[in-house]
């Protein structure tokens, strides 16, 4: 060995990459793309892209997306460890502004719905192009916008598959023909993220598919459909079928999964009266999620029951489905939504309490109203509750909201959209 060597010692490749660049947090390895064109290559490639984001599964944070109107905000639970052994406590972040989807002059402005996979935000609207944020890197791109017709509405979902490592919108597109055929007629296209730059039709028969396809448009009409990503399998819920359409990704095919045998009966008339009530916040569509790897539903009955029921889909072949019955809140204090597991295993729902009730640290006490009071939720930010599904306790995080927002407290409430890993897909 020469002398320069000896005083420029370098690491091996691979120790740069599995014990430095991928143990990196996001903003850092962004950094790294400037020291030179060979990490940069290296840190866009797919392999490492995957390699990161099966690190980033191994996270102690769970990072959070909210909205409140125009703006969208974002929050993240740390896990700090504690000394003697003890078990190590949740912090949330003071949340932050992303002022990156409120200016106008951004591509994502606006958008009815947003779905999340890893940590691409898929963002539609009913009058704009639909785009795609990288919430980690903050890229962004914009699908090629499909003019929209009198008399057309198109519903989206968006999902990955991890055999092809490839991220795909799928657009269902319902339109009236009333010079040709006079009725209704549906397509559906599909963009897949880095390859092409246009939609591409799906070439499948709506006659031929196990769900009323032109009825599911017709139930979602102009709003979007909430739907969730599951080993490599776009779900959603149809409850004019009482099923769940499932789109393989890699495959893109469609397959019906039906509801649990006894999702009616829990979700009967008084959840109808929920949905009615809290449809004018925008709460009602958030009734599929991801639960440890598997496909849940719940109907949130704390209106008036004081609990949340959930199924969870343990095996697709044998419609294996687990009924987990979680005690949230008092009576008629406000209504709840499921986000799903986060990296401590624990089930994450936001809590949203009614202004008319009386809260405390260790007590909610709800003023007494019939179902025909006004409910007003305005003034409350949600509480983050984490339930042990396997202790069937909980416990509630505290968000920071310290940071001067303008406006803050008027209008709609917060509303917690969704839960994310960071990623490092690149987009451009």
């Amino acid at each position: 060995m020469d002398r320069k060597s000896r005083l420029n010692p370098q690491l091996p490749t691979e120790i740069i990459i599995s014990h430095i660049l991928l143990r990196l947090p996001v903003k850092a390895l962004l950094r790294c793309r400037c020291v030179c064109k060979s990490w940069s290559s290296l840190i866009r490639c797919p392999s490492f892209v995957n390699a990161f984001r099966n690190e980033s599964n191994k996270s102690t944070t769970t990072n959070l997306l909210f909205r409140k109107n125009e703006l969208f905000y974002l929050s993240k639970i740390e896990e700090e460890e504690q000394q003697g052994g003890n078990d190590n406590i949740l912090i949330p972040t003071p949340i932050a502004e992303l002022p990156y989807m409120k200016q106008p002059c951004q591509p994502i402005q606006s958008p009815n719905h947003v779905q999340i996979v890893h940590s691409l935000a898929c963002a539609s609207s009913s009058s704009r192009p639909v785009s795609i944020l990288n919430l980690s890197t903050r890229e962004s791109i914009q699908l090629p916008h499909v003019k929209r017709e009198y008399n057309t509405f198109a519903t989206y979902h968006f999902g990955f598959s991890p055999l092809t490592n490839e991220y795909k919108v799928l657009q269902i597109f319902q339109r009236f023909r009333p010079k040709e055929l006079r009725k209704w007629d549906i397509q559906f296209n599909i963009f897949t993220l880095g390859k092409g730059s246009s939609w591409r039709p799906l070439q499948v028969d709506p006659d031929h598919l196990l769900f009323d396809a032109l009825g599911y448009a017709f139930e979602t009409d102009m709003r979007c459909s909430a739907s969730v990503c599951v080993n490599g399998a776009i779900h959603w819920m149809y409850e004019g079928q009482k099923m769940i359409v499932v789109f393989e990704v890699r495959e893109e095919t469609f397959r019906v999964v039906p509801l649990p045998q006894d999702y009616t009966q829990e979700f009967g008339q008084d959840n109808h009266e929920y949905k009615r009530i809290t449809d004018d916040y925008g709460q009602a569509d958030a009734s599929i999620i991801e639960v440890g790897g598997c496909v849940g539903v719940y109907a949130d009955k704390s209106w008036k029951e004081n609990k949340v029921v959930l199924w969870i889909l343990k095996d697709h072949q044998s419609l294996l489905w687990v009924k987990e019955t979680i005690s949230v809140m008092p009576r008629e204090a406000g209504f709840v939504e499921v986000l799903g597991t986060i990296h401590t295993g624990e089930l994450a729902f936001a809590l949203y309490l009614d202004r008319n009730t009386i809260c405390s640290d260790t007590l909610c006490i709800a003023f007494t109203f019939g179902i025909e009071t006004s409910r007003d939720f305005d003034d409350c930010a949600p509480q983050l509750h984490l339930y042990d599904m396997k202790s069937k306790r909980s416990r509630i995080l505290d968000f920071d909201f310290s940071h001067n927002l303008t406006g803050f407290w008027d209008s709609s409430p917060l509303k917690l959209v969704s839960t994310y890993d960071d990623s490092i897909v690149p987009l451009k």
